[in-house]
């Protein structure tokens, strides 16, 4: 992956960060709540795996436990009315 920046964009960027350095430590922590939902999501995914005793989409002869389905979950989403 190749991450294209310029350095007008990078010149704005610090000088926003100059203005209000506690921006950085909001963009950290929203990075660090990214990967912790994603390493949920990954574990409890390979829980149900080995709870079902195989992959996604895998039907065995008799077997009665499927995977309905899954949707997007927000771990670490904050709440709007949440307190700071």
């Amino acid at each position: 992956m190749k991450l294209g920046v310029s350095v007008p964009e990078l010149v704005k960027v610090f000088k926003e960060i100059q203005k209000q350095p506690e921006q950085i430590f909001e963009m950290i922590r929203l990075d660090v709540r990214d990967i912790v939902g994603d390493y949920m999501t990954a574990m409890m995914n390979a829980d149900l795996t080995c709870f079902l005793g195989r992959e996604p989409y895998v039907r065995g002869k008799g077997d009665i436990n499927h995977r309905n389905g899954s949707y997007c979950r927000n771990f670490t989403k904050i709440p709007q009315n949440a307190p700071p």
